[in-house]
């Protein structure tokens, strides 16, 4: 990335967050501290060096999966892993799924429309005789770095 300064970070960071937020609400910013009319300057800077690409809004429709969590699951046996590994890798909620090293088991992305949703499939995975524990459930609150697998690209 550029050479940016902190009052730059600190305009991308909180349009990261929102990128229609008004320019006197980043410029009153305490990081800020600066004119709108400088955050506007920075902000057409920025995307004309190429550091700010697009501004784009993301929408959750109720017939997308939006809830996303990983899951870490330990088998039973090395024996069972391969079979678990093989039918995860078959759900439509599993995204991703990775064997991981040591005796970590393994770790999958799931994305389901409704916390019920993710509660079933967790129980589903507990109930299953392969399956020694679902060691962790972590939750996505807000996607902080993505890469695009088509584009290659972080978004």
């Amino acid at each position: 990335m550029k050479n940016l300064d902190d009052k730059d970070k600190r305009i991308l960071e909180m349009l990261l967050e929102d990128s229609r937020r008004p320019y006197h609400e980043i410029a009153s910013d305490l990081n800020v501290k600066l004119s709108e009319s400088t955050v506007r300057k920075r902000v057409i800077k920025l995307q004309e060096e190429g550091v700010i690409e697009k501004f784009t809004i993301r929408i959750c429709r109720e017939d997308e999966r939006c809830i996303i969590a990983f899951l870490t699951l330990i088998p039973k046996s090395l024996a069972e892993t391969k079979a678990l590994l093989r039918e995860a890798q078959v759900l439509p909620q599993c995204e991703e799924v990775y064997f991981l090293a040591g005796e970590c088991g393994l770790l999958i992305k799931v994305n389901v429309p409704e916390i019920i949703e993710l509660d079933a499939l967790i129980e589903s995975f507990r109930a299953r005789a392969d399956v020694k524990s679902v060691e962790r459930v972590c939750v996505v609150l807000r996607p902080i770095k993505t890469v695009s697998q088509s584009e290659g690209k972080v978004l």
